[in-house]
């Protein structure tokens, strides 16, 4: 993982295609926490328009890291890296001396998410997550799939292809549901 004091950080390049020295954002992510102007911050430089570039790369293992280290999960560090990693086949490779972290990170995924203390997600956190762990295993084609999917898709194509009627589709059948614990 490059370390955020690391001077390299000033010459990546983000979704722009220009130096965005990302380690300023996680830094204060790791210390004090998101806010919604840090994720957009994220968001609009570590992607653009399918465009992710090193310090996208580079910001992979901290965002695990974040996920790692919070109380309740979030939805946006995973669906940041869950877009980097699907945009990375179209995209400059990963510099080798980023790459152990990069991909090491992702492949930590299932078992951070697996063992995290919080496990009452929301919708976005789930399709997320979900789509991390397709990720994680190689399903890239599955994991585009769930991130794409959303409550209106899921109950129109089971719906169309199977004649089921959720009715509301985030509330499933009674079948469907897990007994109380």
């Amino acid at each position: 993982m490059l370390p955020l004091d690391d001077i390299r950080w000033k010459n990546l390049e983000g979704g722009y295609r220009v130096p965005y020295d990302a380690s300023e954002p996680l830094r204060q992510l790791m210390n004090q926490g998101a806010t919604p102007n840090l994720w957009e911050d994220l968001w609009n430089e570590l992607h653009h328009q399918g465009d992710v570039g090193p310090a996208s790369y580079a910001s992979v293992p901290w965002l695990v890291e974040f996920i790692r280290r919070s109380a309740k999960i979030d939805w946006n560090p995973l669906a940041i890296v869950a877009v980097i990693e699907l945009e990375r086949p179209s995209n400059p490779a990963v510099p080798d001396e980023l790459a152990d972290s990069y991909f090491s990170s992702i492949q930590s995924l299932p078992g951070v998410l697996g063992t995290h203390q919080d496990q009452e997600w929301n919708a976005l956190v789930l399709r997320s997550a979900v789509t991390c762990i397709a990720l994680a295993r190689g399903q890239h084609w599955y994991a585009k799939a769930y991130f794409e999917l959303d409550d209106e898709t899921v109950a129109r194509w089971f719906s169309e292809e199977f004649g089921w009627d959720f009715g509301d589709a985030a509330t499933p059948p009674e079948e469907f549901r897990m007994p109380e614990a």
